[in-house]
């Protein structure tokens, strides 16, 4: 009976994670599309070692596949971003990916030595959409190439950092 009960308890207190989940579509047409949520895969490139001392370790974090599932239509696209119930529309920021034959990868192992553009509006027209989220457009053109959407103050998943990204293309 106790184990039964501390199972429900743990369903529950996940419920208002779900309840909560963030949001992020982009405009293809005159729709917006969901971008379906990727979780990155990540390798652990080992470091060297010089007279029995270790250097440090490197992470890879890279998506399958050449290219993302999302495409916009221009180089200047609107995104539909509904932040979870604790983040804020700063928490999110775009980074361009380095595309391989097979795959796309981070071109820093930790996300904050990436170069990326923080969603503020330094950066970009955000105008409320009045349901908690926002239309975001970018207010220089973005450089033809593959782009994720991360959440940077998201916890790192598992033991090596995998993080959940928004992959999209940018034609």
């Amino acid at each position: 009976m106790k184990i039964l009960k501390t199972f429900i308890l743990s369903i529950l207190s996940f419920l208002p994670v779900c309840l909560y989940a963030q949001k992020v579509e982009l405009k293809v047409q005159d729709n917006f599309d969901e971008i379906v949520v990727e979780q990155t895969q990540t390798e652990l490139k080992p470091g060297w070692t010089v007279f029995d001392i270790k250097m440090k370790d490197k992470l890879v974090h890279y998506l399958n596949g050449a290219h993302a599932m999302q495409m916009t239509r221009d180089n200047m696209p609107q995104f539909h971003i509904i932040p979870g119930k604790d983040e804020v529309l700063a928490d999110y920021a775009i980074i361009r990916l380095q595309s391989k034959k097979y795959y796309r990868k981070l071109p820093k192992s930790s996300v904050r030595e990436n170069e990326y553009k923080r969603i503020e509006p330094a950066d970009f027209y955000i105008k409320s959409d009045g349901d908690n989220g926002f239309i975001c457009q970018p207010l220089e053109a973005l450089a033809r190439g593959e782009y994720i959407i991360l959440n940077l103050s998201q916890p790192p998943i598992g033991p090596l950092q995998d993080l959940k990204v928004y992959p999209f293309m940018v034609p």
